[in-house]
């Protein structure tokens, strides 16, 4: 999902390839002053460079022009962008695109299509400012996220297939309800079973407040960065008239059944810098391991892997590293938020599928964590199921199948959820 990072270069300057910065002002470049306005310049090709003096993204425009003191409009444009060995990571084509200098932003009005050899993002228009590394596609939005090799290789006992540790987590009982062994065993599997747990569950208990804690900070600063820019970046929800029906243009992703496909109406707020993405509105996401639905907001959070001298300088937020100087890796948690309900597509041989639902649903792919919070979180599956008795309490399944809970909760049910009959 790293190419989702760049954009970053889009500056208007001119023919000669020089580098130059994004005025601060309301002036012109200083290479576009000594135009009148209306000018026309082709063929334009304009590098950006990183820090290391390597070449971090590309633009062509077969023609600028400069509209006045402040705009210029480019035709047929594309963007490159590059990891920091040069080679090319993602791109993004557009037929036209305004530059407004004063402002350091871009926007385009057309489908635009992000793409890269993982991930594909398609929406309705784009808006991105260049000093602050954030970006806006236009909804609806869909995204579809490729199946890495090594991913539909693995078992069933997958990692990624979060909703399995749902069936482990009611299956748990089962392992209670099994006869004991006998005689000196039996005695002392029942002193080991006498001793209190209680410390253990209060630890863990503390642990998961603090895991969900963090999730909610980081949701709630995601929210706020994107109402922010797009409020800075007047932009408006669409109006209830018929659109402008536009070309036809198939999205150019081979499909394949091991990928997941993300959708949302409300478009796409990402900050190329922080790794973070929001998807708005009526969120849907597909994947050959469960489906996830009612989601009001949806957040990605992407881990970092920066460069040695990134790590030194992880405080500043250069303007040259936008989207470049970080390199991003996997998913590091997603949170939900709505009356969020995941389905589980592929359970264990024999097995019924597991359900379960909350207003807060969050997931760490690295620990197999999975958060239910707010409303009354309930999970199923066949006839046994578990809900809570408050509201606003929170289950916490790991990896393993184990999970905890604080407050009241009701558990019933079958034990054995085959589906042998």
């Amino acid at each position: 999902m790293r190419a989702l990072i760049p954009l970053l270069l889009l500056l208007p300057t001119h023919l000669a390839l020089a580098v130059t910065a994004l005025p601060s002002g309301n002036g012109k470049l200083p290479t576009t002053s000594l135009l009148p306005d209306g000018s026309q310049m082709h063929g334009v090709l304009l590098p950006r460079y990183d820090e290391n003096q390597k070449l971090s993204s590309l633009l062509h425009a077969e023609e600028m022009t400069l509209v006045d003191r402040e705009t210029i409009h480019g035709d047929t444009v594309c963007i490159e962008f590059f990891d920091s060995d040069e080679t090319m990571n993602g791109r993004i084509d557009l037929k036209q695109a305004v530059f407004n200098s004063a402002k350091g932003s871009l926007k385009a009005t057309e489908i635009v299509t992000l793409s890269s050899d993982q991930i594909v993002a398609k929406g309705d228009g784009l808006w991105y400012a260049f000093e602050q590394g954030e970006g806006f596609l236009g909804g609806p939005v869909d995204t579809r996220i490729f199946s890495k090799k090594q991913t539909t290789m693995k078992s069933r006992t997958s990692t990624l297939r979060a909703t399995a540790m749902l069936g482990a987590a009611l299956a748990q009982p089962a392992l209670n309800a099994a006869p004991p062994p006998s005689a000196p065993a039996e005695r002392m599997a029942v002193h080991a079973d006498a001793v209190s747990k209680a410390p253990a569950q209060t630890k863990a208990a503390s642990e998961t407040r603090n895991d969900l804690k963090a999730d909610l900070e980081a949701s709630a600063a995601a929210t706020a960065s994107a109402k922010a820019f797009l409020e800075k970046q007047e932009i408006q929800a669409k109006a209830d008239t018929a659109p402008a029906t536009p070309e036809a243009q198939p999205l150019d992703a081979p499909a394949d059944p091991n990928d997941t496909l993300v959708t949302c109406d409300g478009g796409m707020y990402f900050d190329a810098d922080e790794g973070v993405f929001v998807y708005l509105r009526n969120v849907v996401v597909k994947d050959p391991r469960f489906d996830l639905s009612g989601a009001n907001e949806l957040k990605v959070f992407l881990g970092k892997k920066p460069d040695e001298k990134t790590r030194e300088n992880a405080s500043k937020k250069s303007a040259d590293g936008k989207g470049v100087g970080a390199r991003f890796s996997d998913v590091e948690r997603i949170v939900a938020t709505g009356a969020v309900r995941v389905l589980q597509k592929q359970p264990e041989p024999g097995k019924l599928p597991v359900e379960a639902s909350g207003a807060i649903f969050t997931y760490h792919p690295k620990t197999g964590n999975i958060h239910l919070h707010g409303g009354y979180p309930w999970v199923k599956q066949g006839t046994s199921f578990m809900r809570a008795k408050e509201p606003n309490l929170i289950l916490r399944i790991k990896k393993d199948g184990s999970f905890v809970t604080e407050g009241r909760w009701d558990m019933r049910g079958k034990v054995d959820q085959s589906t042998k009959p």
